[in-house]
């Protein structure tokens, strides 16, 4: 996000630099290419900050299906105190899961404002996620 807000003000003060510098129309013209060209860097960056994040998103998901299907499969033979510690981790597992899917459903247009912060919500639910899903 630093390197995205990093181009922004580059384009931003390029695009000032260049406007209070030109007088005539190519100038102008140029002007306005790079600061199109800027933006259209800044965009691509989040794009592709965006993209990293969702695949992170369906990689922790994934994670959490094998994670349930062992322990699923690990109750079938254990005993009734093993059963009930894994029905919790179950719990705790699909909550998080749901928490995933809620945030992939959601995982739409954001400011850059919301995207901070949804993104340090996720962050946060995988990083906990990793802490559970020890395997």
């Amino acid at each position: 996000m630093k390197k995205l807000k990093i181009i922004l003000f580059a384009a931003s003060l390029l695009g000032i630099f260049t406007l209070a510098s030109c007088g005539d129309d190519a100038h102008s013209e140029r002007a306005e290419q790079k600061i199109e060209d800027a933006a259209d860097a800044v965009g691509d960056a989040m794009v592709d900050e965006k993209n990293d994040l969702k695949r992170e998103m369906e990689e922790a998901t994934a994670n959490i299906d094998r994670r349930m299907e062992k322990l699923n499969n690990d109750m079938k033979n254990a005993t009734a105190e093993a059963k009930a510690e894994m029905q919790e981790e179950l719990n705790q597992l699909e909550a998080k899961r749901k928490q995933l899917a809620q945030d992939l459903e959601n995982f739409g247009d954001k400011t850059e404002a919301e995207w901070d912060q949804f993104k340090a919500n996720v962050r946060e639910t995988m990083k906990d996620i990793g802490k559970d899903n020890k395997m």
